[in-house]
């Protein structure tokens, strides 16, 4: 291709940067499709698309062996630059820290680069170019992990990207260090894209200016490549001019080697245009289906342990209100009755029962009379001891039986007699009236009825008394309340003695204990339910969610290959079942009852158009509803 040829290829899609021992480098314009900061991912176009086929290259390849050096050499190829040519082509670098040592990745973005195809180029198809961040990095395997993640993050996410024809393994021609991290990323890469990978992988010895070594590095190592290209990268940008500099010899060699570098590159493309092309559409979309399946499963494990955990806590519940049942009758109120005196009202009084310890008779009335019983007693006493006195005389004449007699015989000392029986509660006998029998009659009688008239008088004054308080004809028995005791023995008080009820609260202190102890874990164990729920409900939406997206992929996947009947998604989860017996004993009823549940929204799948997602979510989560039954 003359000079014109190419200057019209590049004509506006280049800006002049420098230039270097005569050689001057141009920038080739990208334009950015796609810039993914969470995954580190950039899409960079070149030209105008088009409807040709496209071939794409994913480089990999260990820190410093080449592979941006490399993807500018492809373009000077495709564009048809000349070693005569005083111009090379290059693609901006991503931007790095001014600290970024050599053995530290120059290329943290996986970029992708879209050549799109133009009349004259060297090949009649788009080239895509991925250009990936450099393994083996010193930063440690945090970087390394970051990397492989990275990659697993782009070739799991649509960006635009259908197809891979070849895997270039970048490694300079001369290394000799071990390749097993490179193996790692390519076992990770044949987990998604199937065993297919050996059948496009390449290894492209950079800077190669003598016979490479690293092909049988690469071997040793287990790595499995289908061809290895020598690629002497290291004179894209050397300048060639003859000057002081540079001799006519060193510049035969250069032109040598850039035949060379050309005609390895002319062989590869020539491979790769009639290379298969392994599809990561369809694989990606069974890796992803096979992604979600799993986490499907572990949200329906997980939601059979909160269920099954639902479960035990209902059963505490019933247990401690059980139990709170039981034990809340721990305080006892009990009705005790208490007695107390209480003065009564002015001149009024009661009869008291000393025995009963009650008020049996109440209240009574002031008496009238009651001011003189002491002196009608006092009255009696006189009259009765002038009697006795007279009792006495005689009994100095005649026998002291006789003057019993006489005294006896007598009314109104045996009134006295009587009065004194019924107050002190005994009898006063003749003989004992009569033991003063030699004193003079009207002596005696006086000084006896001065002492019976003090008995007297207050004997009188108590059967006054009872006789003002109509208590004449009741008999005996006092007969009030239950009392059966006698009147006689009741108490006339200015007190009287009351009843009141009081209300005594007993607490057994063990069954307290039980009781509060019941209600703790029912508070307790309530929330847990309560929580659990909730939980529940959230779990139902992740895996309805999760549900949806694998049937996406299922959906996306039979549209790619038109395999409807090959592949039964109910297949997948009789082996979700199959997995889940393995699991837990105690969430085993409940992790297959979900997955059935699943089963039949999938038999129901039929029913719900492609756009219909949100109609097939209601569906699936009413269903889920049903478990569990009682909740």
């Amino acid at each position: 291709m003359d000079e014109m040829q190419v200057s019209s290829l590049i004509d506006g899609d280049v800006t002049y940067v420098s230039e270097e021992g005569g050689l001057k480098k141009y920038l080739l314009q990208t334009k950015v499709e796609v810039r993914d900061e969470s995954d580190r991912t950039q899409v960079l176009s070149i030209g105008t698309p088009n409807s040709q086929e496209t071939k794409c290259i994913l480089l990999l390849g260990e820190t410093g062996a080449g592979k941006t050096t490399l993807v500018n050499a492809i373009i000077n190829y495709i564009y048809g630059i000349n070693f005569d040519d005083d111009y090379r082509l290059h693609v901006k670098e991503e931007s790095v820290g001014h600290n970024r040592r050599e053995t530290e990745s120059q290329t943290d973005y996986i970029t992708v680069y879209i050549i799109y195809h133009k009349e004259g180029m060297r090949h009649d198809y788009n080239i895509v170019v991925i250009d990936t961040p450099g393994l083996a990095d010193t930063r440690g395997a945090l970087q390394q992990e970051k990397v492989v993640n990275c990659m697993e993050k782009f070739l799991t996410n649509d960006y635009g990207i259908d197809e891979i024809h070849c895997i270039g393994l970048v490694a300079k021609a001369c290394t000799n260090r071990d390749f097993s991290l490179q193996k790692d990323v390519l076992s990770e890469i044949m987990q998604l894209l199937g065993n297919s990978v050996p059948e496009i992988t390449y290894l492209f010895a950079t800077f190669a200016t003598e016979k490479p070594v690293v092909d049988q590095i690469v071997r040793n190592a287990g790595v499995h490549f289908r061809e290895m290209f020598e690629f002497d990268n290291g004179i894209l940008f050397s300048p060639h001019k003859v000057s002081e500099n540079i001799r006519s010899k060193d510049r035969v060699i250069l032109a040598y080697r850039w035949e060379n570098m050309i005609e390895q590159y002319s062989l590869f493309f020539s491979k790769l245009g009639s290379a298969p092309a392994v599809s990561v559409k369809v694989l990606r979309e069974k890796k992803l289906m096979d992604k979600s399946s799993k986490l499907l499963k572990l949200q329906v494990e997980e939601l059979a342990r909160l269920l099954t955990a639902l479960e035990i806590n209902k059963k505490k519940l019933i247990k401690y209100e059980l139990q709170e049942a039981r034990n809340k009758e721990w305080r006892m109120e009990r009705n005790r009755q208490r007695k107390s005196r209480i003065r009564t009202e002015e001149g009024f009084h009661a009869h008291n029962c000393p025995q009963c310890n009650q008020t049996c008779i109440f209240p009574c009335p002031p008496d009238k009379d009651s001011q003189n019983a002491g002196i009608i007693g006092g009255m009696a006493g006189v009259l009765g001891g002038s009697a006795a006195g007279a009792a006495a005389t005689q009994a100095t004449i005649n026998s002291v039986a006789m003057a019993t007699r006489a005294a006896t015989s007598s009314g109104l000392a045996a009134s006295v007699g009587n009065f004194v029986t019924r107050a002190l509660g005994g009898s006063v006998a003749a003989a004992e009236v009569g033991a003063v029998g030699g004193v003079p009659g009207i002596l005696v009688g006086g000084m006896v009825g001065i002492t019976i008239g003090v008995v007297t008088g207050a004997a009188c004054g108590k059967m006054l008394s009872y006789s003002s308080c109509n208590l004449k004809g009741r008999g005996d028995v006092c007969g009030e309340r239950g009392c059966l005791h006698s009147l006689s023995q009741h108490v006339k008080e200015t007190e009287r003695i009351i009843e009141r009820s009081e209300i005594e609260v007993v607490v057994n202190d063990d069954v307290k204990e039980l009781f509060d102890v019941a209600v703790s874990k029912k508070i307790d164990v309530m929330a847990k339910i309560v929580s659990g729920g909730q939980k529940i409900q959230t779990k139902k939406k992740h895996i309805t969610q999760e549900f949806l997206q694998l049937v996406v992929h299922f959906k996306n996947i039979q549209e790619i290959t038109s395999m409807y009947d090959s592949l039964k998604l109910q297949d997948l989860f009789d082996n979700l079942i199959s997995e889940v017996r393995l699991g837990h004993p105690d969430h085993i009823q409940f992790a297959v009852e979900i997955l059935q549940i699943l089963k039949k929204a999938v038999a129901k799948l039929g029913e719900y158009g492609g756009n219909d997602s949100c109609s097939l979510g209601d569906m699936v989560m009413k269903l889920l509803e049903k478990i569990p039954h009682e909740y």
